[in-house]
């Protein structure tokens, strides 16, 4: 042990150890519920040193260490106490190895030391007597194998204080701080675990929910913008169909973080679910979402993903939308980058779309739509179609309405545009249909309906193979049950649109052919709307045409008269029965009369109604 020096005096001033154990324990105890307060091990930690540091007054400066201790040099990162300006002074080097802390460090024990007695100390005795620092505890926290490793400095104004006081109540406190680290260690884990992706490592949907929320927040207290990207992997059913979910894995692993490493420190990037992803662009407007989605696009184009000895590449879909540009709530917001999302989908993929107002109205009215469907509000309509020279009813086309939450009647003109880019009236069509055939055996084992019956069917059902084959199950079911009261032909005829017909002929037959084979009858309506119409009257069994209602509203044109007389010779020639739509008035029923249509439909004859007979629009 080194001398004293001239001008340096131990301070041995009288201390009531029982007492100063007492103040102590006390202190430390009561000090143990504010380590529950931290939410991470470094938290815990500084609360420990605002405790040692307020537990006595002898204690003059309590300072931690979190992290890898086995650096080269080593600083305190938090202090507490009178003299907590000489902790951020401090430098600990790899050769002080005599020095309290780096055998605290090796030993991994609590280590004692008295600054103006040891050596180790002479070079800062000085500037520590200055603050009334005489004795010291190096006090090693939780495990060196573990994720909260630390060291905790503590100093007293009292020579031999530590010796005098004993490590029990020190180390008792450490144990506690190392149970609450431990457990802030758990939770920040499972907290983790519960806003993080397990495949992918960033954030899942909860966590980013919470982050919209936050970034909402802010962007409203500080008046500030902020977007958000939503984007989807195009065609990625192909992907896990074709080569499995392990190659979909690695395609949504290598993808993120090719886009993590595009994406700037303040941006959150997430996955929404399955192959959708979001990403939050904090104080960002719409032309700046706009160019960073076309970015982010360009680099996933152009980056194949490597998947054992094959290069898979893949593009993704882009939809965009800016507070309070763009909406001024998160629902809205969200929904607006979803409308825009299906958009760049419905353009035809790998593009980016930023959110506009008929975006959105349509992914609304197709959100509606959704939800009737589940609750079975999408409800047919029966309006009856007439023999023009007779005026006897002789048919009915079933149409689609929507039932809303509040009872009303909604036509199809409100919702059918949406349905149809969303690409889910093939949903409408099979619901419609299948209510069609039970009006139909009603109707015909009562006696109280032998019509025959339209039902319009859309080229997005033909190419649903699994629902055409559903229809025609219940089809052949339905109509054996009425067998005795029908003939090979069924009351049934389906009826297409021109613009629904693909240029591809081949591909027209192979689609419509289970419905002829079976029975069905087959309409073209809207005819005389398109350019290519008398080519399917040659390469079709169509039996029945209907004349597009536009046309039959310029009747009184004679220019109009003359296309749809020259329309009713061709279709006598084919033995093809006409229909004529949008007939409201009796001048109109008159000239088609002399025409010699065959049939005819409209609000003259009769609105929709429901089959209970309520008649709507």
């Amino acid at each position: 042990m080194a001398s004293t020096s001239a001008g340096e005096v131990l301070n041995n001033t009288s201390l009531d150890i029982l007492k100063e154990r007492d103040t102590l324990g006390h202190a430390l105890l009561k000090a143990t519920a504010s380590l529950a307060q931290g939410d991470t091990p470094r938290d815990i930690l500084k609360n420990m040193c605002h405790s040692l540091a307020e537990a006595s007054e002898h204690i003059r400066l309590a300072w931690m260490i979190h992290g890898n201790l086995s650096n080269a040099t080593l600083k305190p990162s938090y202090a507490a106490g009178p003299a907590s300006d000489y902790a951020y002074n401090l430098i600990f080097t790899s050769d002080q190895t005599h020095g309290p802390l780096r055998k605290s460090i090796t030993q991994w024990q609590p280590v004692i030391g008295n600054i103006i007695t040891d050596d180790v100390f002479s070079d800062i005795r000085a500037e520590a007597l200055k603050h009334q620092l005489h004795s010291t505890l190096c006090l090693p926290i939780g495990n060196q194998d573990s994720n909260y490793e630390a060291m905790v400095a503590i100093y007293a104004d009292q020579h031999d204080y530590f010796n005098n006081i004993g490590l029990d109540l020190y180390i008792a406190f450490a144990h506690v701080v190392e149970a609450a680290m431990e457990q802030a260690t758990l939770m920040n884990s499972l907290s983790y675990m519960a806003s993080h992706d397990q495949l992918t490592n960033i954030f899942n949907r909860r966590g980013l929910q919470e982050r919209l929320k936050a970034t909402m927040s802010l962007a409203k207290r500080y008046n500030k913008e902020f977007s958000i990207i939503l984007f989807d992997l195009d065609r990625f059913k192909l992907i896990n169909d074709g080569l499995g979910h392990k190659a979909g894995d690695k395609v949504l692993n290598q993808m993120t973080d090719i886009l993590a490493d595009s994406v700037r420190d303040e941006d959150i990037l997430g996955r929404w679910g399955g192959e959708e992803f979001l990403c939050i662009l904090p104080e960002t407007d719409h032309q700046g979402a706009g160019l960073f989605a076309e970015r982010m696009r360009k680099v996933l184009e152009a980056s194949p993903i490597q998947y054992e000895s094959r290069q898979i590449y893949v593009t993704a879909s882009f939809g965009y939308a800016t507070y309070p540009t763009d909406a001024d709530k998160l629902d809205t917001l969200l929904a607006s980058a979803d409308a825009a999302l299906y958009q760049a989908k419905y353009e035809g993929r790998n593009r980016t779309v930023g959110a506009r107002g008929d975006y959105l109205r349509i992914h609304a009215i197709g959100n509606q739509l959704d939800q009737a469907l589940r609750d079975e509000r999408v409800i047919p309509a029966f309006q009856p179609i007439v023999d023009i020279q007779t005026g006897e009813v002789v048919a009915e086309e079933t149409l689609a309405r929507i039932i809303d939450e509040n009872g009303q009647i909604i036509d199809a003109g409100h919702f059918i545009e949406a349905a149809s880019r969303l690409q889910i009236i093939h949903r409408i069509d099979s619901a419609i249909i299948r209510q069609a055939f039970r009006h139909c055996v009603t109707g015909l084992t009562t006696g109280t309906n032998q019509l025959k019956h339209f039902i319009n069917i859309s080229a997005d059902l033909l190419r649903h193979k699994e629902l055409v084959d559903e229809l025609l199950l219940e089809a052949r079911q339905s109509c054996n049950a009425c067998s005795t009261l029908i003939g090979d032909m069924k009351p049934m005829i389906i009826e297409i649109t021109e613009r629904e017909l693909l240029d591809d002929m081949t591909s027209v037959k192979e689609l419509l052919a289970p419905f002829l084979e079976f029975g069905f009858s087959l309409a073209l309506d809207d005819f005389g709307s398109g350019y290519s119409s008398y080519q399917y009257l040659v390469d079709l069994p169509i039996s029945i045409i209907k004349i597009d209602g536009e046309l039959v509203r310029r009747l009184p044109d004679p220019r109009a008269r003359a296309v749809i007389q020259g329309i009713q010779d061709t279709a006598n020639q084919l033995d093809i029965i006409t229909i004529a739509e949008y007939i409201e008035n009796t001048e109109t029923a008159e000239i088609l009369k002399d025409i010699g249509i065959n049939w005819g439909q409209g609000y003259y004859y009769g609105r929709p109604q429901l089959a209970n007979g309520i008649k709507i629009s």
